[in-house]
């Protein structure tokens, strides 16, 4: 059989808004199990490179699709908070489990970076969920992950330990004023004399619209969310990731875990890996770009761990 998995457009509706992406399942007769891919921060889309293969060569249909504001998707994610990214991930969730060729009882979430914390939150809010995938998903809060990465990512790209203080200092004035009632265009105006500077793009908050959406996540910590989990969680990260704290997030998640009595996790650390789990390849140097290695290849075993640990918790071994 010439393995060419099948590819549809899947639409559904979420808060006034029509979100589309692509469900790509195998090519044999279902029912088949899924996974809704949980995007991370910006704006994000369907396009995921092989890993809707990957998954339907596994057996698995899998459905990526455009944030609010992106792609074919109307809205604007930047007036989301985490709140509703979790709503909006259960009705993808929902228009999945509908299909004839797909199995209801078999839907899990794969999340990574800023999805990490949204699919705990999805999953909180439907006990059916098989299972939830994180992929470097922080397990401590917004802004104490926001100033781990500048204090780390900026160092780690050529810049000074000033620059990253600065622009920690920028961070915090941007919540600070946002929370106080100031206009987030003003927030934005205020800080113009620090936007020719190298750094200021890694910012998080560099266009009003992106600083009040920062702002209006800042609160959240994933405890509650990770103590409420009743399905099997697996957390992955790179030991080399410079934007999130990667050891602390281990301790925090094996904690809440452990202290929720929660019976079916795994938490997994790829040595030499980055935000991405992807390694340096060939002899060359490693250089980071935006936490990511420049020239890298996914991590040895990642893909086969991930469909295993999958394909054992949605009942296909």
């Amino acid at each position: 059989m010439l393995f060419a998995p099948v590819s549809t457009e899947l639409s559904f509706a979420h808060g006034g808004n029509t979100l589309a992406g692509d469900l790509v399942r195998p090519p044999w007769p279902g029912p088949h199990p899924a996974v809704v891919f949980v995007e991370g921060s910006g704006p994000g889309g369907r396009d995921l490179g092989s890993w809707p293969t990957r998954l339907a060569a596994a057996g698995f249909a899998s459905l990526a699709y455009d944030k609010p504001g992106s792609g074919a998707s109307t809205g604007d994610w930047t007036r989301q908070t985490l709140a509703d990214r979790a709503r909006e991930t259960m009705a993808a969730v929902r228009a999945v489990r509908h299909r004839d060729d797909i199995r209801p009882d078999a839907v899990a979430l794969v999340g990574g970076s800023q999805g990490g914390w949204v699919a705990p939150l999805a999953a909180a809010l439907d006990d059916t969920i098989a299972a939830v995938v994180t992929v470097s998903g922080p397990g401590v809060g917004v802004l104490a992950q926001e100033e781990h990465r500048l204090r780390h990512q900026l160092p780690a790209e050529g810049f000074t330990d000033a620059d990253a203080e600065q622009a920690v200092a920028l961070l915090r004035d941007q919540i600070r004023r946002i929370r106080a009632g100031d206009n987030p265009v003003r927030v934005h105006a205020a800080q113009a004399r620090w936007r020719t500077a190298g750094w200021y793009p890694l910012l998080a908050g560099t266009t009003p619209e992106s600083i009040a959406f920062l702002a209006g996540i800042a609160d959240h910590d994933p405890t509650q969310a990770l103590a409420a989990l009743r399905c099997p969680l697996l957390a992955v990260f790179g030991a080399d990731d410079v934007l999130v704290p990667v050891a602390e997030s281990v301790r925090a998640i094996t904690g809440i875990l452990r202290d929720a009595g929660h019976g079916d996790h795994q938490i997994v650390v790829f040595p030499h890996a980055d935000h991405g789990i992807r390694v340096p390849a060939g002899d060359g140097p490693a250089t980071l770009s935006h936490g990511r290695y420049t020239a890298g290849v996914r991590a040895p075993g990642f893909d086969e761990m991930l469909v295993t640990w999958l394909q054992r918790r949605l009942d296909m071994a």
